[in-house]
């Protein structure tokens, strides 16, 4: 799995790539546990899973983890250009119930900025 991070204001934007797995999700923790612990100032989590192609409950189990921190700091969690594959996965785990779909970063970037979040 590959994966990047970008802070921009109180967002942080996680690209991931590959399959969030049992396997990947312990470094994918730990590297987005950093930004959270360094940065106290993010209050949106905005998961680009374009080129994410698998999820298990491991990695589902990271994202809810951070979106308890989220929820601490009056924050929200963002999905953003999720495939078919994987938005049905959010949503069958219930993943739609604490996080909202978007079309891009860029989107809920904008809703931010302009104070509609």
């Amino acid at each position: 799995m590959q994966y990047s991070f970008e802070t921009v204001g109180q967002a942080l934007i996680a690209k991931l790539q590959g399959e969030l797995d049992l396997h990947t999700s312990p470094q994918f923790k730990e590297e987005l546990a950093k930004f959270f612990t360094t940065q106290p100032q993010i209050k949106y989590l905005i998961m680009d899973v374009k080129n994410l192609q698998f999820i298990d409950s491991s990695g589902l189990g990271v994202i809810l983890g951070r979106y308890r921190e989220l929820e601490q700091r009056g924050g929200r969690l963002f999905f953003v250009q999720a495939n078919p594959h994987i938005k049905r996965v959010l949503q069958m785990s219930g993943m739609q119930k604490i996080s909202e779909f978007a079309d891009s970063a860029a989107d809920v970037l904008e809703r931010a900025e302009g104070g509609h979040l």
